[in-house]
């Protein structure tokens, strides 16, 4: 889970359109905005975010992702503003997916910067 209050500092969600968006998604987040997941792996970007969910168990996974929640997809929106990424976490039903869904999001923003 994010720590501290993101309500007021909540980034705008947005599309990706731009170079300067895709440097947005997959620069660093703050510290106070990191994701500390359940198993105590931190997560400040999105690279780091899919080697925790590549080391995480499945028991971890289950923890953050519920039918009534995502952090992961609520982190990713709340923090970098990728509505897409966000609304692709949201729909993973495991973990393996989810791997899957952040890798291919990264390479997509890496092909924006060329």
């Amino acid at each position: 889970m994010v720590k501290g209050t993101l309500a007021k500092e909540r980034v705008k969600t947005m599309v990706v359109r731009t170079k300067q968006d895709a440097i947005r998604v997959l620069s660093d987040a703050s510290g106070d905005k990191c994701f500390f997941c359940h198993d105590g792996c931190v997560s400040k970007n999105l690279h780091q975010l899919a080697e925790c969910l590549a080391h995480m168990t499945e028991d971890s996974y289950q923890y953050h992702v519920t039918p009534l929640k995502n952090d992961f997809s609520n982190w990713v929106r709340d923090v970098f503003g990728d509505d897409k990424l966000a609304n692709d976490l949201a729909r993973c039903s495991d973990r393996t997916e989810a791997i899957k869904v952040v890798r291919d999001r990264i390479d997509w923003l890496k092909k924006k910067l060329k």
